[in-house]
């Protein structure tokens, strides 16, 4: 080697010892010893700023959803909802609105490559309400998950749509025999249809709830209200 070694290589080595040695390397030997000796010191310094890296930008970028809708039997939703609904919800910076479309309720189609989209969404408690059709409500009403939307709805939403709440039957928690329940309400025609973005087959809004964020769902009624109103 061009420099001269007088510390002993098998104990620790001092920082005035280490900095006498490089100075005597030219810099492509400077980087031959560096990473000779020091590759593991390097290494931990990579991984620790690669970790705070990540926490920062996690810290900063994080969502925590909060409202979750769904479109079944159809593809087609206004995505760019995702990114303007949570301040129209009044969410907080790291809070977030999601809605996935083309979900199918159709068993034999949907549970050979998804194990049935609807069951997963549903038991994961990702799902505060559907845009669907006469069909996906009734697949909704088999799992046994619709709200009476006569019970949910504010009544100043009630108003606006009268005669609008559709009758489906929807099985009881024995799971053998049915009844008769508001599980929908027909939203055909009306601007949250078209703010929404909806294919005109999907005329049915369902109430599910899974998540149990409340003061956002009340927050999303007075949203549909605002937007039927023109506000």
């Amino acid at each position: 080697m061009a420099y001269t070694d007088k510390e002993q290589e098998s104990v620790n080595k001092t920082w005035a010892g280490e900095k006498a040695k490089l100075s005597q390397m030219s810099f492509k030997e400077k980087l031959s010893y560096i990473f000779t000796y020091y590759w593991i010191h390097l290494l931990i310094i990579v991984l620790i700023i690669g970790a705070i890296g990540w926490f920062v930008h996690h810290r900063m970028t994080y969502v925590d959803y909060k409202l979750y809708g769904v479109v079944i039997n159809s593809a087609q939703v206004d995505d760019s909802l995702e990114k303007t609904m949570p301040e129209l919800l009044g969410m907080g910076k790291h809070e977030g609105f999601s809605i996935i479309a083309g979900l199918s309720g159709d068993v034999d189609a949907n549970s050979t490559a998804y194990y049935n989209q609807i069951d997963l969404y549903t038991v994961s408690g990702q799902m505060d309400f559907a845009f669907t059709d006469e069909e996906g409500v009734q697949y909704l009403c088999d799992l046994g998950t619709p709200l009476d939307v006569t019970a949910e709805l504010p009544e100043n939403l009630m108003d606006l749509w009268k005669n609008r709440e559709a009758t489906f039957s929807q099985r009881n928690e024995n799971d053998d025999t049915y009844f008769d329940n508001y599980a929908a309400i027909d939203i055909s025609g009306t601007k949250v249809h078209d703010f929404f973005g909806l294919d005109d087959n999907v005329c049915y809004l369902v109430l599910v709830d899974l998540s149990g964020n409340e003061d956002y769902m009340q927050n999303f009624y007075q949203l549909m209200y605002d937007i039927e109103m023109g506000e």
